[in-house]
């Protein structure tokens, strides 16, 4: 009699998300990782970071926070960069989210497909207003061609100027137009370069909160520059190109 081979069949449903550029104080994280430990082993659950080469594994983020504290480890605990929770439960089901620097991750994964998606939900309503679903490198993409059409525009129109000023021998409105389309364009090649890599940088908070503020001031100072630079490159070719109009049709 040979022995019958039983083979267990078990369907797992997975759902994957990355967010991008996600502002979290320490109310948000406690909210995301109570969501994230529902219909999961209490036992089975930890959050984990990496600092100064030490990893530390707590089953809560308040041990988490206090056992990185107690460690008198270098450096600021409110910018702790890189949390891990994950946890498992019955029926396969397992949550892994991953905060780094530029991005967090979710993935989920069960055997109740409805679980899955039903906490996929949830986690993503409580992050969609304090991150991006778009990567930065794509947002940059985007204003550069926007960029691209404004500084083609901007070139013609001085270009048209340009030539009526050489026309009517006025070289000192011509010479001041081509300084300021090379003005502008730099601008605007120097922006295009540069932007994102304020506004691509994570901020988390472990020890308090994100101050409510415009983006502005999270921005890099390089972004600051360019975007003065491009604002008053901008107006000045405006009030000379205005000016060159009226001697041109005066």
């Amino acid at each position: 009699m040979q022995n019958a081979t039983v083979t267990d069949h078990r369907d797992v449903t997975t759902n994957r998300t990355r967010f991008y550029t996600y502002r979290l104080g320490r109310s948000q994280l406690d909210r995301l990782f109570s969501i994230a430990s529902e219909g999961l082993n209490p036992d089975r659950t930890t959050l984990a970071t990496e600092r100064a080469g030490t990893r530390f594994v707590r089953p809560t983020l308040e041990d988490l926070v206090s056992a990185v504290a107690a460690s008198q480890l270098p450096g600021d605990l409110s910018k702790l960069d890189n949390i891990e929770f994950s946890g498992f439960g019955g029926q396969d089901r397992y949550i892994r989210i991953s905060i780094e620097p530029l991005w967090l991750n979710v993935s989920i994964s069960g055997q109740d497909a409805t679980w899955v998606h039903g906490q996929a939900a949830r986690l993503k309503a409580l992050l969609e207003p304090n991150a991006g679903t778009v990567n930065p490198s794509d947002l940059r993409l985007r204003a550069a061609l926007k960029l691209s059409i404004l500084a083609a525009t901007l070139a013609g129109v001085a270009g048209f100027l340009f030539g009526q000023g050489i026309l009517h021998q006025n070289h000192r409105q011509s010479t001041a137009l081509a300084t300021l389309v090379a003005v502008i364009m730099y601008s605007i090649v120097f922006f295009t370069g540069t932007a994102g890599g304020g506004k691509a940088k994570a901020i988390i908070n472990v020890a308090g909160e994100i101050p409510e503020r415009a983006r502005w001031w999270d921005t890099s100072m390089s972004d600051k520059i360019s975007l003065s630079g491009v604002a008053i490159a901008a107006l000045a070719a405006i009030a000379a190109g205005v000016s060159a109009y009226a001697d041109i049709s005066g």
